[in-house]
């Protein structure tokens, strides 16, 4: 048996004592299966210039079929 990537999405979390713990969590989907980890810094890097929070987090989320090795 073995895994197959099916999707995945990042998951931001920003900090800024606006928001109500001082903490807000915004996932993405669709992200592309060949993504790097320098393009999720950079993109988190930009949101939080555009909205003057900080990047506390980022977190890969992925799902994996479960499939039939192939002989």
């Amino acid at each position: 048996m073995n895994f197959e990537l099916t999707e995945q999405s990042i998951q931001f979390t920003f900090g800024n004592k606006r928001y109500k713990s001082g903490l807000k969590n915004r996932t993405f989907k669709n992200v592309a299966k060949d993504a790097q980890a320098d393009g999720f810094e950079n993109v988190g890097k930009t949101i939080v210039s555009l909205q003057d929070d900080s990047l506390d987090d980022a977190i890969l989320i992925q799902r994996r079929r479960i499939v039939e090795a192939a002989e």
